[in-house]
């Protein structure tokens, strides 16, 4: 079995790689409809759950320490979870932000939310707009920087969603000074909630223009049938390999048991498991 140290390293690797993205459309049609703001949770779908131990539900898993069948799992999620809160964090809160404000319009077909850009502090101001369009709505978030390190506005992501919000994805760019995509979400809703969701690297080059060997590396999140309803799977590239490898999650988020399969990591093909209080059990 692989040490969690190696592991470690390899997750710091992608880990500091990752920074922020976006993608453009134009054209106009005339529609009675309204553009409506996609659901937060297609840019920043929540695995609080799956990785806080915290809650009375899960009170037998603070008392001990998880067995290692849950605790890389956690890790390898948890790594995804960062990149969006931290890396990716100015462009998530602009997006949130959004909500708290009224959209006017500014064309035909076409409404915008601009507002100050709250919990930083650097000032930022977004200026989000949606557009009716061929049948779908195309969105465009302009972010502005003052003070230090500022930068004019800069179109930081784009995307587009069905005017019925049942799917769409967003493209991230990297940065002001590198204005190239880099994360690719596509989302489907299920009823009130993600249904699916998959997060994708596709930046070319690295900072120093190197061919950047995470690109296509992917996770993808979604809702099933049966006693395990939650799953992930993480297709990434490990430099320790210098390949890509593949992990398996099952997770119930009813009762908190789950099984990972990861051959890279455990060495074989088989699904290791974790009971509901964290502790590694054998597959039934």
């Amino acid at each position: 079995m692989k040490t969690m140290s190696k592991l470690s390293v390899a997750l710091l690797a992608l880990v500091m790689v990752f920074s922020v993205s976006c993608e453009k459309t134009d054209s106009t049609v005339q529609s009675d409809e309204t553009a409506e703001l996609p659901p937060f949770e297609t840019m920043a779908v929540d695995f609080s759950d799956f990785l806080d131990d915290s809650s009375s539900d899960k009170a037998a898993l603070s008392a001990n320490k998880p067995g290692t069948n849950w605790l890389y799992p956690r890790i390898v999620v948890g790594f995804w979870n960062t990149a969006l809160f931290t890396t990716l964090a100015v462009p998530v809160a602009s997006f949130k932000g959004a909500f708290a404000h009224e959209a006017e319009v500014i064309a035909d077909n076409k409404w915008q939310w601009a507002y100050s850009v709250d919990g930083f502090a650097s000032a930022y101001t977004a200026r989000l707009t949606g557009e009716l369009t061929n049948g779908v709505v195309v969105w465009e978030m302009y972010v502005t920087k003052a003070g230090v390190g500022a930068f004019d506005e800069f179109l930081w992501f784009t995307g587009e969603s069905a005017t019925d919000g049942s799917n769409g994805y967003w493209v991230l760019n990297q940065s002001a000074e590198r204005p190239n995509a880099m994360l690719r979400i596509d989302w489907e809703r299920a009823n009130d909630e993600i249904g699916n969701i998959r997060y994708t690297w596709v930046r070319d080059l690295k900072d120093d223009d190197t061919a950047d060997t995470f690109k296509d590396s992917y996770l993808e999140y979604g809702l099933q049938e049966g006693d395990y309803n939650v799953f992930y799977h993480v297709h990434a590239y490990d430099e320790n390999l210098e390949a890509f490898s593949d992990v398996n999650i099952e997770w119930s988020r009813t009762n908190f048991n789950g099984r990972v399969r990861a051959s890279a990591y455990f060495e074989d093909d088989a699904w290791h498991c974790w009971d509901s209080a964290g502790d590694d059990v054998d597959c039934p």
